[in-house]
């Protein structure tokens, strides 16, 4: 090719194939590495990523993360060890309906009576994480006139 009739796109081009290609390689150079570490029975020291900047470094850890090559673990020895299944990727819960878990609180506050609930109970009872609960009445909760405070993590009805 002649240098003189190189333009500018041409070498973007070749920029990106070049990035995409050192790219690959650090990715295979972490496979191997898992590879030895799993017949050698050590643990992987992590592989150095390829020099690259800060925002192409974070958008190929999440394509990685997202679909991580699945590798079989050898047999180490006269026992055979059983190949574990890849970690399944993580899905986000849909948040569900707004004002969906005042209903639910509320209900629950009512089927207690005067004696009130715990958060914990209530936790269990809806089943939300005790933080998101805790949460929930000192935001939410704190703004309702009818939702009285007996004690810590104690709530009922007036």
């Amino acid at each position: 090719m002649d240098t003189a009739h190189i333009t500018t796109a041409t070498l973007r081009n070749l920029l990106k194939l070049t990035e995409k290609r050192d790219a690959l390689v650090g990715e295979l150079k972490q496979i191997e590495a898992a590879i030895s570490s799993t017949v050698s029975g050590r643990a992987a020291a992590p592989a150095a990523s390829p020099a690259a900047p800060k925002a192409k470094r974070k958008t190929r850890r999440r394509r990685k993360n997202a679909a991580a090559p699945k590798v079989a673990a050898a047999p180490a020895g006269p026992k055979a060890v059983k190949a574990t299944a890849a970690p399944k990727t993580s899905r986000r819960k849909s948040s569900g309906k707004r004002g969906a878990l005042k209903s639910r609180v509320l209900s629950a506050l009512r089927r207690a009576g005067a004696k009130g609930i715990s958060v914990k109970d209530l936790s269990k009872d809806l089943g939300v994480k005790t933080q998101n609960i805790h949460v929930w009445f000192s935001s939410t909760g704190k703004k309702l006139k009818e939702i009285h405070k007996i004690g810590p993590g104690f709530y009922r009805l007036k």
